[in-house]
């Protein structure tokens, strides 16, 4: 993979850096000191605050005084004619001009009572003025309301030219500095690693049959999660791109009072979020506690169960009536209704399972799990009877119609058949239990499988010659046993020819398809050598002049063929 500078990859992080830099610079250059930022459709996020002895009052919609990018206030009240936000951008206008005034003296803030209010003087300068209607709207009088404005005037002013030193400037751009470039770090290490998963992607091999229930399915195998999983960890890197800005933008901005407004509405962003999911994680604190102890109970019953029927399936354990081969079914059988049971009995502590959109869906989910599920409980039905009837074990050689193979596993819905083609076939236990299904190997574990074919000769050759032929064949062949020893049956006499079944034992089922290919080779190869032709012959005779077809042995000693008999 290219890892220069042309890369996609790298442009689009250089990129996103710039544009970090852009967003910052960009608002530092553009509000100047002095000038307030101030919205009047903002609301108040707090009361004004009233002294210690007075009761807090109801909060209510006002309009913020902004003293160098902090709220230092609200205005909620008319006075004469000017609005509220009239009022609050013209009293953020007077402190901001008296808090970035490098050459102004300490401020001294001072109250004096007038006609309209009490006023808010600094240096004999009226700042604001605090009226009855300004008290009422918070519930208090308005001498303690000019008294709480006033401190937070001087605190304002005095915080404001803090930040507006040349140190404290000095100080903001090194710290916004050292957040960029900590930024861009992070960036080469979020792309870097992004390079490196996609180089491991395009590596993985493909075509190949592997290992796990992912790896074995063409989805896999073609090659097409490739590309699945990189627009993945495309957009998984722009999330975390955007996630690094929003963390790191907030402490830039707030180095600098034009900006500290908008830090604060980014920081909302991922504050109030948060807090909302951690207040509902407080609220369901006892309903998760719950839940936790019985994934733990359902949990530790499941592996109980596994144990105890491993054990069983090992030999270890012995119940009477009950085959160690039905243990491994059994055991999945029983973890699943211990799981359902665990649904069923934490689902009342979900959250929100007692409001009306919740159980319109549980309702809505079980109909169409009720109405779709007929044939599934039909599979499981039929799993679980031809489980415990012992008609086949998982290693078993049979046949379910047209399929034969090796069962390699048995589930609750279907049955899984390897076939000597070594192809993978998934059979409803439905279909297992309405059908007819044979096994080869039980017998054959015992007293041996016949495994037969049928040849037909012609009447022209002797029978006893064709039995010791076929059996010859057979016993020649590996895996035939060699007792009991092959026989052959003439299953049927025909118009042109005998049939003959070669009939021979085996224990070794999974091997039929090699053992039939070499008795049938076997058996041409004794025919040919004793000249014998495996043909049926089909006759067209005139019977007052042919040879009959009996065996020369089987004729009288004075037989001869009676010649052509013709009238013209």
């Amino acid at each position: 993979m290219n890892h220069s500078f042309n890369s996609p990859a790298t442009r689009l992080t250089w990129l996103a850096v710039l544009l970090a830099g852009v967003l910052v610079f960009g608002t530092l250059s553009l509000a100047q000191p002095g000038q307030a930022a101030h919205d009047p459709q903002s609301q108040a996020a707090d009361p004004t605050p009233t002294p210690a002895d007075q009761p807090q009052a109801t909060p209510l919609p006002g309009v913020p005084i902004v003293v160098g990018g902090e709220v230092a206030g609200y205005v909620r009240e008319w006075f004469g004619s000017a609005s509220p936000s009239d009022r609050a951008a013209a009293i953020s206008d007077r402190l901001n001009d008296l808090a970035t005034n490098p050459f102004a003296p300490p401020v001294e803030i001072t109250t004096a009572e007038s006609d309209l209010g009490t006023a808010i003087l600094a240096d004999n300068q009226i700042l604001l003025i605090v009226t009855d209607k300004d008290a009422a709207a918070v519930g208090v009088t308005r001498q303690e309301l000019a008294v709480v404005a006033a401190d937070r005037v001087i605190t304002a002013i005095e915080r404001t030219r803090q930040q507006n030193t040349p140190r404290a400037r000095a100080m903001a751009l090194l710290e916004s500095g050292v957040f960029l470039l900590i930024t861009i770090l992070v960036f080469f290490l979020i792309n870097r690693l992004y390079r490196r998963l996609v180089r491991r992607i395009d590596e993985a091999p493909t075509g190949v049959e592997q290992d796990g229930i992912f790896r074995s399915t063409n989805f896999y195998r073609s090659g097409a999660w490739k590309g699945v999983a990189k627009f993945a960890l495309t957009i998984l890197r722009l999330l975390l791109y955007l996630l690094v800005l929003l963390v790191v933008l907030p402490f830039v901005l707030q180095n600098f009072p034009a900006t500290a407004l908008l830090a604060d509405k980014l920081l909302n962003l991922i504050r109030l979020p948060l807090q909302a999911f951690w207040t509902w994680l407080v609220d369901n604190r006892s309903n998760f506690f719950t839940i936790g102890l019985i994934v733990v109970v359902v949990y530790t019953l499941i592996r109980f169960v596994r144990w105890i029927f491993a054990e069983i399936a090992d030999g270890s354990i012995k119940i009477s009536g009950f085959e160690p081969e039905w243990a491994p079914f059994t055991s999945r059988m029983l973890a699943f209704l211990l799981v359902v049971g665990g649904v069923v009995v934490s689902f009342p502590y979900l959250p929100g399972s007692d409001s009306a959109a919740f159980q319109g869906v549980s309702l809505f989910l079980g109909a169409l799990i009720t109405i779709s599920s007929a044939s599934a409980v039909t599979n499981i039905i039929a799993g679980i009877i031809q489980t415990y009837t012992g008609a086949f074990s998982v290693g078993d050689v049979i046949r379910i119609g047209d399929t034969t193979g090796f069962v390699i596993e048995k589930r609750l819905l279907t049955t899984r058949i390897r076939t000597f083609k070594n192809e993978e076939v998934s059979i409803p236990n439905s279909a297992v239990l309405n059908g007819s299904v044979t096994n080869y190997s039980t017998v054959a574990k015992q007293r041996g499988l016949v495994l037969h074919t049928t040849v037909t000769i012609g009447y022209d050759v002797p029978w006893l010659k064709v039995e010791e032929l076929l059996i010859a064949a057979a016993e020649a062949v590996p895996g035939v046993a060699d007792d009991p020893k092959p026989f052959v049956l003439q299953t049927s006499l025909n118009d042109y020819n005998v049939s003959y079944q070669i009939n021979c034992f085996s224990d070794s089922p999974e091997r039929m398809p090699r053992i039939y290919s070499a008795l049938h080779a076997n058996i041409q190869e004794q025919f040919n050598r004793a000249g014998v032709e495996i043909m049926s012959p089909a006759f067209s005779a005139l019977r007052d002049g042919n040879q009959v077809t009996i065996p020369p042995e089987n004729l009288p000693e004075d037989y001869q063929a009676p010649g052509f008999r013709v009238n013209p």
